[in-house]
């Protein structure tokens, strides 16, 4: 990667993804901007945003409906965005998604082979990279049965992409929407099995992704041996 030049990226107010890739760049010593969708908000807003600000990422917000429109051109901005945009800058795309990210996330079911074959792998999902990584990974008519814990509201096209790919190699998929009414948002009842769950084992989920999970496969328990997929976050 050339360091000298500018990592622009986008995300909402709750993304996982944009706190992660301000710690990326400023471990590697490299400028990044990131878009935020909701003009509303502030870089002092939520912990996400203050996260990504005092790493040294430059914010800027814009409306939803610009953020649609960037996400339907592929991401690609212009002037009327962000001042002085260097040029040739690194486009990373929303939470990341891209043919790196999905080579990347392969290595998890190669990891997982070594040691066991599930019956069920479980995974949660936003725009369906890590999804993607994995199946990409996974034999023709594997076995395995992947259950994907979608966190956004009305994810149709992440859906299609997902199932598309999973019937091209003959895998089984069930995808659940478990979005709890819309990315970032919550219950108390969401909330407290998730405290129950770190209680029990030590282990934080975060609200967005995992504890969505876990509320799902509390009430929906596979029988078999199950993987469960912990991607973190916040």
């Amino acid at each position: 990667i050339d360091r000298s030049k500018t990592i622009i990226t986008f995300g909402g107010a709750y993304s996982n993804h944009l706190p992660a890739a301000a710690l990326a760049a400023k471990l590697h010593e490299m400028k990044i901007i990131g878009i935020v969708r909701g003009e509303e908000l502030n870089s002092k807003s939520n912990r996400f945003l203050k996260y990504c600000s005092e790493h040294g990422m430059e914010l800027y917000f814009i409306s939803r409906s610009e953020y649609r429109a960037l996400r339907e051109r592929n991401w690609q901005i212009g002037d009327e965005l962000v001042q002085n945009i260097p040029n040739h800058p690194i486009i990373l795309p929303e939470g990341g998604a891209g043919g790196h990210t999905i080579e990347g996330c392969a290595e998890i079911w190669h990891e997982i082979k070594k040691e066991c074959s599930p019956d069920h792998l479980i995974i949660s999902s936003g725009t369906g990279a890590t999804v993607l990584g994995v199946l990409s990974a996974m034999s023709q008519n594997e076995k395995t049965k992947v259950h994907v814990i979608s966190a956004v509201r009305g994810a149709e096209h992440e859906m299609n992409s997902v199932c598309t790919n999973a019937e091209a190699k003959g895998i089984a998929v069930n995808w659940v929407n478990e979005s709890f009414g819309g990315f970032g948002k919550t219950t108390l009842e969401l909330l407290a099995e998730s405290e129950k769950f770190q209680s029990k084992t030590g282990i934080q989920l975060d609200r967005n992704y995992n504890a969505k999970l876990w509320f799902w496969l509390k009430n929906h328990p596979p029988q078999g041996k199950v993987v469960w997929i912990n991607t973190g976050g916040f």
